[in-house]
């Protein structure tokens, strides 16, 4: 049982660290704003590089920064509060009402505009 659990674990980590760019994980202390108002009760979800998923209700937004455009992810597993994963580290993205904008991206704060006009602003933690 003890070989069982060991080799699970380090398969584990093994995993983790092949698909770091594809797994986000959720950042309870991770804070959002639409224009200037805090919302509360949504997911913030952060990656190895820092990429940017929110889980807005049902509508969900991701920021990568290897290109900096906010879109809805075509292809997302999730389990609800704890973890997502993305199909590819370079995942597709719908742009927000089919117009390519980018982000303001930095290690702590994320912003861009929704696809309602509205300015989302995150600090991450």
């Amino acid at each position: 049982m003890r070989k069982i659990l060991i080799v699970g674990t380090v398969l584990l980590v093994v995993l983790v660290g092949v698909y770091r760019q594809r797994i986000f994980i959720r950042d309870p202390l991770g804070k959002v704003e639409r224009n200037g108002v805090r919302v509360e009760g949504v997911g913030v979800y952060i990656n190895y590089s820092n990429d940017v998923l929110l889980e807005v209700g049902t509508q969900r937004y991701l920021v990568q920064g290897w290109n900096g455009m906010p879109g809805v992810p075509e292809h997302l597993g999730c389990v609800h509060w704890l973890v997502c994963w993305t199909e590819a580290d370079q995942a597709a993205v719908l742009p927000l009402n089919g117009v390519k904008q980018r982000a303001e991206m930095s290690n702590k704060e994320v912003s861009f505009v929704d696809e309602n006009g509205a300015a989302m602003r995150v600090e991450l933690r």
